[in-house]
């Protein structure tokens, strides 16, 4: 009862959105109603809105872009923050060294940023050119290929801690990146600073733009997802080739399928759902480790009622 108290409380005070569907919110393009859901277009309005869920009590779930989100079919309780309206375009700054400094707020889409680098010629992006979401999302999920991170261009990030509100700025040297991942427990990012390097502007235009017309060629681009389903085990295996190989392509568990265009996609055939999914990628699971005795683990965060995040 003290939890939809505070939820009752919370959007009298900031007019919220009640029962949204997840669903309209995730790639995925699955995920029962959020309790109540905001997207603050201010750090203040995120840092205040923030406060008063934890003077009332109320959990607070943190979404991006939702492009590697699976949220259930139950939902989520309490208060679902979307970030993706925290955005004021590019600040650039030329360093003494000539490299330049790029200042982004944590909810500019990774798209905008890769076309500002290419547009002035800044070479370090384009590998992350395709890569949907947001800048946060992408620095969280330390996004990129099999070779590179974002994290590799990371100078310094603006956090909030979730715990105190204080809000700080983490230098490199605070930072550990991981393939696929950014430690940093209970604080959000609030602001990017990404550290690129002049080139030559035709060079980062084709390499940009051939990196590009690859993944939409290879990579599924018709039917809901949210990207590369697992991660690879390691350089030698990559999971798309072993669920391939395991006979899985175009494999359909009512609304999920294995895509046919590549085996690390799990895709929405338009009503699937969270248990839909689920169900897919467990089969996948097995079928792999008993042919292979290789354990594929998620890139794709779950969240919600009922779940546990992997």
């Amino acid at each position: 009862m003290k939890l939809y108290s505070g939820i009752s409380k919370l959007r009298q005070t900031f007019d919220l959105a009640t029962d949204v569907p997840m669903a309209t919110h995730t790639r995925l393009k699955v995920g029962g109603p959020a309790d109540l859901l905001a997207q603050p277009e201010t750090r203040k309005d995120l840092i205040d809105l923030l406060k008063a869920a934890q003077s009332a009590s109320v959990p607070v779930t943190i979404v991006g872009g939702g492009c590697n989100l699976l949220v259930s079919d139950q939902g989520i309780r309490g208060l679902v923050v979307v970030t993706t309206q925290l955005k004021s375009g590019v600040r650039a700054e030329t360093c003494p060294d000539k490299k330049v400094r790029l200042f982004i707020e944590a909810g500019e889409r990774l798209s905008t940023v890769c076309s500002h680098a290419v547009r002035h010629g800044l070479t370090g992006l384009e590998f992350c050119a395709g890569i949907p979401g947001t800048i946060g999302g992408a620095v969280i999920m330390n996004a990129g290929t099999a070779d590179q991170g974002i994290g590799g261009r990371v100078h310094s990030l603006d956090v909030l801690n979730l715990d105190t509100q204080d809000v700080y700025t983490l230098k490199k040297r605070d930072l550990v990146f991981s393939y696929r991942r950014l430690k940093l427990k209970n604080h959000l990012i609030l602001g990017v600073t990404l550290t690129l390097s002049p080139g030559e502007p035709f060079q980062i235009r084709q390499t940009h733009n051939d990196i590009l017309f690859r993944k939409q060629n290879t990579q599924p681009m018709d039917l809901p997802s949210a990207g590369c389903f697992f991660k690879n085990p390691d350089p030698d295996h990559p999971a798309g080739k072993l669920i391939e190989d395991a006979g899985l392509k175009g494999k359909t568990i009512r609304g999920a399928q294995v895509s046919p265009v590549h085996a690390n996609y799990i895709v929405n055939l338009g009503h699937a759902t969270c248990t839909d999914i689920l169900a897919l990628k467990q089969h996948i699971q097995q079928q792999v480790w008993d042919r292979y005795s290789i354990v594929l683990e998620t890139e794709v965060i779950t969240t919600g009622d009922g779940m546990k995040n992997e």
